[in-house]
Order: C-alpha cells, then structure tokens, then sequence
C-alpha cells in the first residue's frame, strides 16, 4: 500500500510542476495531494511536515485544533476569495466553475461555522 501511496505521489508531483508551466493543469491541488500522499506513505515525510513553520503557524492551529484568529482567518477568507475568483474568471467550463464555486462555499463555511476564533 506504501508503494501505491508513493507512486500516486510522485505523479500527482510531476502533474503540478507540469502545471507551473502549463496553465491548463492546476498546480497547487496536485501538490497539496502530492503532500499528503507523501505524508501518508513515509513516516520521516511526514514528520517533516509537520514540524515546518509554515505548518505550525497556519495549518495546525486550524486544522487540528479548529482554532485561529480574527486575522488569520480574515487574511485566509481574502486569499481564498482571491484565488478562486481569478480561477473562476479564466476557466472556460461551467461545470468547473460551478465546481470552483462549490469548493470555495464549503471552505468558508468551515472557515466561519466550524473554526473557532480565539484573542490574540
């Protein structure tokens, strides 16, 4: 099973470095998946992760205590919005669109219903 996670790791890696230069694939999903399949097959990878700064200061205060300020949840709304309303505007499908769309409704709700907010 480790050998299927890393294999579907290091394809799903390659599909989004291909995507920095295609603007037909997306890049970031495919290295989020390629993150957490690595993440999944090898317990050093892992380790890795989440003992990074950049994990410690934005992914585990969120994700795995669903907790985070006022700023820090505003700053991630804002790039969200951002990011899926440039998306929406350059992709040429309704179906991923609406898609894109979904994506970004469910991320807010978690973001404002599911996440608590502590003081500074």
């Amino acid at each position: 099973m480790k050998i299927l996670l890393i294999i579907f790791g290091i394809i799903s890696f390659v599909l989004g470095v291909i995507g920095i230069i295609l603007p037909i694939l997306p890049t970031t999903p495919f290295l989020l998946l390629s993150a957490f399949l690595f993440s999944k097959s090898l317990d050093r990878f892992h380790q890795y992760l989440i003992q990074t700064k950049l994990y410690q200061k934005y992914i585990n205060e969120m994700v795995i205590e669903r907790k985070t300020t006022r700023k820090k949840r505003n700053q991630s709304l804002f790039t969200v919005t951002l990011v899926f309303f440039i998306a929406i505007l350059i992709t040429p499908v309704r179906i991923g669109k609406i898609c894109l769309l979904i994506v970004m409704s469910v991320h807010h709700f978690i973001m404002l219903k599911k996440v608590e907010i502590v003081n500074e």
